[in-house]
């Protein structure tokens, strides 16, 4: 407690979901201690039950890492109850998320600090290649992506996104019955209650792909399904419905250069290297979400969205 009391008040928390983690928790804990943010901030591992060694791991790490603690989030419904537990146990105002198979860039902190210092929510971009051999030098993705059903909202990872406390409890944080599409769920219902989402580059997390071949294409397929249920859930907002307004700039970010040559050209290059189903990946997983998206069977007890903007059921 001396110690903590030392450090003085957490600036930021971040939250770390788990859930045996054991196999990749100690790279996500290694790239915190990188950090080269210098005020006081926390690290929460919120441990949602695991049978493995991540109590352990987080034990070990809690003398490389001051501000660790691991949190019994046992009683956490999901991803995102386990999440809005972390959130309960933060003592700091601003709320980075990341995940424990991921690994956050050394300047993340800083951006994320530095995001929210002027933002109430903020998406982080997802680097894939560092930890995926198959991916391209420097590709990435986000760091917001949208869904056909509400295009003019955009929508951030939970494994790369933050948000001030009071934002994340103003909307009552994640929805616990929303089990998949929690983070488009709420952020969502962030923008909807007028607290804008911006992209925020430049606070990077290194992403680690699922490898496995059917889990790759079970995950896309929830993906798909994830999509079915919000369009359901959010059918009441008009697509019309007017965006929050944030007119300030993101950081900029450079981008890879395009690659050289017609795409009909690509496409060879690609059929020419193909070795195994990796290569094969990007048809299966759109095939997967379609399947998702065509038969997939949303969840019929979660209740549809009544909130900012929603048009009343007609009599």
């Amino acid at each position: 407690m001396a110690a903590e009391e030392a450090r003085g008040t957490p600036a930021v928390s971040v939250v770390i979901p788990a859930r045996n983690a054991g196999s990749t928790l100690a790279d996500q804990l290694a790239a915190l201690s990188r950090q080269t943010f210098t005020d006081p901030w926390e690290t929460l591992v919120c441990d949602n039950g695991s049978t493995d060694d991540t109590a352990a791991i987080v034990a070990e790490w809690q003398k490389l890492l001051p501000g660790l603690r691991r949190v019994d989030a046992s009683a956490g419904v999901g991803a995102g109850g386990t999440r809005n537990v972390g959130v309960e146990h933060a003592a700091a105002p601003l709320i980075a998320f990341c995940d424990a198979d991921d690994v956050v860039a050394d300047e993340w902190l800083a951006e994320i600090a530095r995001g929210l210092a002027s933002h109430d929510a903020i998406a982080c971009l997802s680097e894939l290649s560092l930890l995926n051999p198959h991916r391209p030098d420097g590709e990435s993705s986000g760091p917001v992506y949208r869904y056909d059903a509400l295009p003019q909202f955009a929508f951030a990872s939970s494994r790369a996104f933050a948000a001030t406390k009071a934002a994340l409890q103003a909307v009552g944080g994640f929805d616990p019955a929303v089990r998949i599409g929690e983070d488009t769920d709420l952020s969502w219902r962030l923008q909807l209650a007028g607290i804008p989402l911006l992209p925020w580059p430049s606070a990077v997390v290194h992403v680690r792909e699922r490898d496995e071949f059917w889990a790759t294409l079970r995950q896309w397929y929830e993906y798909g399904r994830a999509e079915k249920l919000l369009a359901r859930r959010f059918a009441r907002v008009p697509r019309e419905a007017a965006l929050p307004s944030d007119d300030s700039p993101a950081p900029a970010l450079d981008q890879p250069a395009a690659p050289h040559g017609s795409a009909l050209s690509r496409r060879l290059r690609r059929l020419t290297r193909m070795r195994g189903w990796r290569d094969i990946r990007p048809l299966l997983q759109r095939r997967s979400r379609w399947l998702g998206l065509r038969f997939g069977r949303p969840d019929a007890s979660i209740p549809v969205y009544d909130g900012p903007g929603a048009t009343p059921p007609a009599n």
